[in-house]
């Protein structure tokens, strides 16, 4: 069960406390308003929050191709994702050139006995550059995980993949991890970009 299963399980299970107790108060009025103060404080973000998040996993997660790419034997993985550069080795690319945050660039070849050979280079050489980028603040408590694949000699975006984490009520963000999460959409976003580029994408 996952996280956000549980948090629709405890708010049905509150609801139905709320229910039970605001039976002793003798009048109507005040019943549906108790139930509504207890409900309501702890779950209003709940139905918003998580129709957000699930509108943003379905039309915006997972891979997006912005424009055509062609196969590439060599690409280069951009801070700060540079340390990413022997797993993405094993992909089968011929090499990967890794820049740091400094704009530092050490290219990674394959030898013929199948070690990796590290060299330093003065500039990049591939078409394309993966990096990774964290974006924080979206509505209802959401962050977006991306893979972003960029034409190094333009910075135009050519290809991104998105991930989605949202972390639920205003107290659950408060109390993480002790209360887990509202929901997480994940994929495979290093097979996914890394596939794109060494076979090329519509």
């Amino acid at each position: 069960m996952n996280d956000t299963e549980q948090l629709f399980i405890a708010a049905a299970v509150w609801a139905l406390i709320a229910a039970a107790v605001a039976r002793f108060i003798p009048n109507w009025p005040g019943r549906i308003a108790f139930f509504a103060f207890a409900v309501g404080i702890p779950f209003w973000e709940l139905p918003y929050g998580y129709y957000n998040f699930q509108e943003l996993c379905r039309e915006e997660g997972s891979l997006r191709v912005l424009e055509p790419i062609a196969p590439q034997q060599s690409i280069c993985v951009d801070y700060p994702f540079e340390t990413a550069a022997s797993g993405m080795m094993k992909m089968g690319f011929a090499s990967i050139e890794a820049r740091d945050k400094s704009g530092s660039v050490i290219k990674y070849l394959k030898t013929s006995s199948g070690d990796l050979e590290k060299t330093t280079a003065d500039r990049i050489g591939s078409e394309y550059c993966v990096t990774r980028a964290f974006i924080r603040g979206l509505p209802w408590r959401t962050m977006r995980n991306e893979l972003v694949v960029v034409r190094d000699r333009d910075k135009r975006l050519v290809a991104r993949h998105s991930d989605f984490v949202w972390f639920g009520m205003w107290w659950q963000q408060a109390a993480l991890p002790v209360l887990g999460r509202g929901g997480e959409c994940r994929h495979d976003g290093i097979g996914s970009i890394g596939n794109a580029l060494l076979h090329g994408a519509k």
